[in-house]
């Protein structure tokens, strides 16, 4: 089931913000940029532990016990300029580093939709699918190019590489290249997503997974999984009932609030998902928006991944939201969104993390956002919430908007348009 729906920010606030990483690492700099690290990060001494990876590294959002992070250069790996580095440790042991080279997300963010005054509709919507096509244009060169240089250089590594698979829900399915890099011993995987995602990833041979489930919750049972959930739950002196350990994972200007939410939730869940691979299993389009993807199928497929179920409904209902924190479980939400109430929400919660005790004011129906004003849709992560004050507790995947943020349960029963809560 496809959905004809936009997630985003309002152009208008944020005229300039980029990926939150890639935006970074743009105005970041490092004697390693344009700098070819391949024989750095193919050295023994980085994965036996007796060599630091070179640079400045950024932590992220870790899955099960592995920490992420992200090295704050542009170099060049295999001699092809490199969009992102990005480091997965356990125990202080290196265990993965994934190399993005083409990000189709990044590249075309949000549309830009403003046009020159006296333009009637049909004038304007020519000029709107002009810029798509040209973007397209210039991505698809981009990433020819880019595929093809990178695959040369990997075939001069490895003149037979294997076909591989990761993944046990089909919708979810990557298929890979893999080049065995004979000095080392390493693995180096290609993931080809034409169009949309070019990726290196690189691993020692004997850690060969099948799953996006990380293998420290593979071998578990259900009932310890639920187990470790529930015990993330903890109860602060002011009443909130809240979730440890869901991380945000910043969106930047891209029409990707429901992808972001979704791995925010997986990667708490023991999946190594990000966003740029779900943008390829849910079929986004070059257009910058998500119209045209399948959401909901992606949804229900990272559920599956997880070893859980899934339920949906077209409203909001709070007990069933209780129940699901008290497990552990957090619950995403597609509601409509106004920029006033999203002030409203900011002041209160900040209120609240400095010791206050402001109250939400019941809203008034005709002041909060909804379908019939046409108001954008907008996906959260329920991380708590607090019986006292009658308030959820939730994250964004915004910039900037790491910290949890409160909304009074009587707002989001209105402003909620489907809700995804996990179940075993």
């Amino acid at each position: 089931m496809k959905v004809a729906l936009f997630f985003f920010l309002v152009a208008s606030q944020l005229p300039a913000l980029p990926n939150a990483v890639l935006g970074a690492l743009a105005q970041h700099e490092s004697p390693l940029n344009g700098q070819d690290v391949t024989d750095v990060l193919l050295a023994s001494g980085a994965w036996d532990g007796s060599q630091s990876l070179p640079g400045d590294w950024q932590a992220d959002a870790g899955v099960a016990g592995a920490g992420s992070a992200y090295l704050m250069a542009r170099p060049k790996v295999f001699g092809v300029d490199a969009l992102l580095v990005r480091a997965l440790h356990r125990d202080e042991n290196l265990e993965e580093l994934q190399i993005t080279f083409a990000d189709a997300g990044s590249f075309f963010g949000y549309l830009d939709r403003r046009l020159p005054g006296g333009m009637d509709r049909k004038e304007a919507i020519a000029q709107v699918q002009q810029r798509i096509d040209q973007k397209k244009a210039d991505f698809s060169k981009f990433y020819a190019d880019t595929s093809e240089t990178l695959v040369s250089r990997l075939t001069g590594v490895d003149k037979r590489p294997r076909s591989a698979k990761r993944g046990r829900t089909r919708d979810l399915r990557a298929q890979f290249n893999e080049y065995q890099h004979k000095e080392s011993g390493l693995i180096i995987s290609l993931l080809d997503a034409p169009d949309r995602l070019l990726r290196v990833s690189i691993r020692k041979k004997e850690t060969e997974v099948k799953s996006w489930l990380d293998t420290s919750e593979e071998k578990l049972g259900v009932s310890e999984r639920l187990k470790a959930l529930a015990e993330k739950v903890t109860r602060t002196g002011r009443g909130d009932l809240v979730l440890n350990g869901v991380e945000v994972v910043p969106q930047g200007y891209r029409p990707y609030c429901g992808l972001n939410t979704l791995v925010m939730v997986a990667r708490y869940f023991g999946l190594h998902l990000d966003e740029d691979w779900l943008a390829v299993a849910g079929k986004f389009q070059n257009t910058g928006s998500a119209a045209g993807s399948d959401m909901l199928g992606l949804y229900r497929s990272v559920a599956k991944e997880a070893k859980f179920n899934l339920n949906r409904t077209s409203r909001y209902d709070h007990e069933t939201v209780r129940r699901s924190i008290r497990a552990g479980m957090p619950v995403i939400v597609w509601r409509r969104w106004n920029q006033a109430r999203d002030q409203l929400h900011t002041r209160v919660s900040r209120n609240f993390a400095n010791k206050g005790d402001a109250l939400y004011e019941r809203p008034h129906e005709e002041v909060l956002p909804s379908k019939k004003k046409r108001s954008p849709l907008h996906a959260s992560v329920i991380i708590g919430y607090n019986d006292e004050r009658k308030e959820i507790i939730f994250l964004e995947s915004w910039e900037g908007k790491s910290s949890p943020r409160r909304m009074p349960v009587s707002e989001i029963v209105h402003t909620a348009d489907l809700t995804f809560s996990f179940r075993p």
